[in-house]
């Protein structure tokens, strides 16, 4: 097994993705929870200083987390998150979670600017737009198997979870479907063990 080094933030979603999928599928990683602002050794790693960023043996950087994701998956002997029989559909799920928790990322990215420079425009925007996509998926997605678990399942259960830590938790109350089944999902350890640290 390589050398892994993970830079991760506190409470990343991205992070918490790749972490979860470092988890099931048995990869030893060596985490370093960093502040992006104060991290610029990263850029020699990642000139976009974005995390997560990974490190193999010190001498190759894999950035964005799927790319991690999907490298994890490859190294591992367990069984594959990625399913050849509806690859494609993984991967579209997995893109649309990703960018709801963008969504409200730049939400709280925005929300913590002085009062006088935020764009009550733009933070309207991301709210509409991380709703509907919490409705999108609860009208379109189907992957509730408790037996196997997969990456879009993984990259749903985060997206909410970031939903819930930085915006709010209402979507549940017409998105039953997913209230339930993020229940039972959180009841995993590996999401038990990756609950964002800080507020």
């Amino acid at each position: 097994m390589p050398n892994l080094t993970l830079y991760n933030g506190p409470n990343s979603p991205f992070g918490r993705k790749s972490k979860v999928t470092a988890i099931i599928q048995n990869i030893n990683v060596n985490e370093k929870v960093i502040k992006v602002q104060e991290s610029e050794f990263l850029d020699k790693f990642n000139p976009l200083r974005k995390i997560p960023t990974l490190v193999v043996n010190d001498n190759q950087t894999i950035t964005d987390s799927d790319n991690i994701c999907l490298y994890f998956d490859e190294i591992s002997s367990n069984e594959t998150l990625f399913s050849k029989e509806n690859y494609w559909e993984i991967m579209s799920v997995v893109s649309i979670a990703n960018g709801l928790m963008e969504s409200v990322l730049e939400r709280r990215m925005e929300i913590i600017r002085p009062k006088n420079e935020q764009s009550k425009n733009f933070i309207d925007k991301q709210e509409i737009r991380s709703m509907r996509t919490i409705q999108w998926i609860e009208n379109n997605w189907a992957n509730f198997e408790n037996t196997r678990v997969s990456m879009d399942q993984i990259a749903v259960a985060v997206a909410l979870e970031y939903t819930k830590f930085r915006f709010t938790d209402k979507w549940s109350e017409k998105c039953v479907k997913l209230k339930n089944w993020l229940y039972e999902f959180n009841e995993n350890q590996f999401m038990k063990d990756t609950i964002p640290r800080e507020a």
